[in-house]
């Protein structure tokens, strides 16, 4: 970093009351991405949640939580937060599966107060911020540490734990194996079986899936149960053998796809798995599809 850019960054970090300068522009105009996105702070925000409530989540100066300070639900992964929202007013059982620091979790919790919902992160340090997400909120949400796979005991996580705050590591040892940074470090290991049994749950309704390609090992972990529920996903699909390995876990379940973009609404449907163009797909049954509007 030059002296010139250490310096602003100084000035910047030494100006008080940024957040509520911050919300008093926000309310007058609506700054674009290019600007907002370095103008970033550190301090308790609250995210609304149209038509349901409202959470609270500390932001740690990363791009997410700022994301959502300056835009709401209409920032980060739009058009996967609305259909999130769409499909958690009708489920009663609600995982998800590399929760981050846990918005996914939050979203649901406000939408659907009564369902039991389960955030699992496999980063330690991660965990810690989402759980302390979760206290900032009314109680009700399962935090649980560990890795999510087909196995139960102990895997292999590929970290970067020189970076206090991470979106990409994974359990697949090829997965970003050019970076000079990966560290192996052993990490607790769950099925979503489970976790399911652990909180008392024989069911699932509703899951998000993002494990950086692990995602076919999560199915397989609770592969009777899926063919049982045909629960509704919001999946990240990476590569196509991903989406290919996927595909066969569900194979003749009935499933419509939507590859999602988060630009386009309704997002499109399309015949199969492939890498996404964004990040996630929405795997669900026709009746679901309906139910939340989208054109079957």
């Amino acid at each position: 970093m030059s002296t010139l850019k250490r310096a602003a960054k100084g000035i910047y970090g030494a100006i008080p009351f940024k957040q509520p300068i911050f919300k008093a522009i926000r309310s007058v105009v609506t700054l674009p991405g290019s600007i907002y996105r370095h103008l970033h702070f550190k301090g308790i925000v609250t995210v609304p949640v149209p038509g349901h409530g409202e959470f609270r989540i500390m932001h740690h100066g990363y791009m997410i939580e700022n994301e959502l300070f300056w835009r709401g639900l209409d920032g980060w992964e739009k058009i996967s937060f609305r259909l999130w929202v769409l499909l958690c007013r009708d489920a009663n059982v609600i995982l998800d599966i590399g929760a981050n620091t846990g918005v996914y979790a939050l979203i649901a919790k406000t939408v659907r107060p009564s369902a039991t919902i389960v955030a699992v992160e496999v980063v330690e340090r991660i965990h810690r911020k989402m759980k302390a997400n979760f206290d900032l909120n009314a109680k009700g949400i399962h935090a649980i540490y560990a890795a999510v796979s087909d196995s139960t005991g102990t895997a292999t996580l590929y970290d970067m734990p020189d970076s206090e705050h991470v979106l990409s590591v994974s359990l697949d040892p090829e997965w970003n194996n050019t970076s000079s940074r990966l560290r192996p470090v052993e990490v607790p290991c769950r099925t979503v079986t489970d976790i399911l049994n652990e909180v008392g749950c024989s069911t699932v309704d509703l899951l998000k899936i993002d494990v950086e390609t692990h995602e076919p090992a999560v199915l397989q972990g609770f592969i009777e149960i899926l063919r049982r529920d045909r629960p509704s996903m919001l999946i990240e699909l990476l590569t196509d053998e991903v989406a290919d390995r996927v595909s066969k876990h569900i194979e003749g379940l009935d499933y419509l796809f939507f590859n999602i973009d988060d630009v386009t609404w309704p997002p499109p449907q399309v015949e199969r798995l492939t890498r996404s163009g964004h990040f996630n797909f929405l795997v669900c049954r026709p009746d679901v599809a309906r139910r939340i509007g989208l054109p079957v």
